[in-house]
């Protein structure tokens, strides 16, 4: 009898799970899978805080639009061909119809034309280039037949009063320009081709500008020349710009941005 209870006690032990024995297989992954969504679940939620406060505090006071890089050239009839670099630093919110304000003075400091310019909106998170005109309003020469060159001129750009709105959408990876260099045509000036194609509509914008921004030697705006084409998502479209008087410059790029149709009327 002792040696059958003995056995049986044997069997038994041989029956019961040991207390070391590994886990069924996958279920280390899974524990670890939890173990790494906790954190990835409390930064997500941390994040989506900040970025809830980063709008909430911009569409209350957004940050002023700044313009980084200017440059211009004078005509002989004392017009003034300028190109800007703007930016907008807000994340959330995008400037609706700035303005560019255009200021030349003379070599005494005096004013000669005090100009403002409408501008399409600039999207959140976005560096946009605009060449324009001005000057057109500049006072008259010696001669009392065309107009003065500036010595100076000084670039501002505003945004008015509750011209502010919130936008997911932003200007980078959108465009992509295919450049088809630039030749001298017969009456000397330069012309510049090439393609444009925008990957999606911004701004419900059927069009698009085309700037063309010269640069010297160290990569600063000189000038620039704008033509504006009509777009479709995934279709390219092709420019010509002619630059009249273009000064000497060293390169040149190509930049393109949404142009809303009541912008261009």
């Amino acid at each position: 009898m002792a040696a059958f209870a003995g056995l049986f006690a044997l069997s038994l032990a041989g029956c019961a799970e040991p207390t070391g024995q590994a886990a069924p297989a996958g279920s280390e992954r899974a524990v670890e899978q939890v173990q790494d969504e906790g954190p990835a679940a409390e930064q997500a939620a941390v994040d989506e805080q900040a970025d809830k406060a980063t709008a909430e505090q911009e569409a209350a006071n957004p940050a002023a639009l700044q313009i980084v890089d200017s440059g211009w050239f004078a005509a002989d009839n004392g017009m003034v061909d300028f190109a800007v670099k703007v930016q907008n630093p807000n994340k959330t919110v995008e400037a609706v119809d700035p303005v560019i304000e255009v200021v030349g003075k003379d070599d005494a400091g005096n004013v000669i034309f005090d100009e403002t310019i409408e501008t399409p909106g600039v999207l959140p998170d976005s560096t946009y280039y605009y060449s324009y005109v001005a000057g057109s309003t500049a006072s008259k020469g010696a001669d009392s037949t065309t107009s003065a060159k500036p010595a100076t001129v000084d670039f501002a750009i505003t945004t008015p009063e509750g011209s502010w709105q919130a936008t997911e959408q932003k200007l980078a990876d959108v465009y992509a320009v295919a450049d088809g260099g630039a030749a001298d045509t017969q009456f000397g000036a330069k012309e510049f081709t090439g393609t444009v194609t925008a990957s999606e509509q911004l701004d419900g914008a059927t069009q698009s500008r085309v700037d063309v921004i010269l640069l010297d030697k160290d990569g600063k705006i000189e000038g620039g020349f704008f033509k504006i084409v009509d777009t479709e998502p995934g279709q390219a479209a092709g420019y010509d710009i002619y630059a009249v008087g273009a000064p000497e410059f060293a390169s040149y790029a190509v930049y393109a941005s949404p142009w809303a149709e009541e912008a261009a009327e």
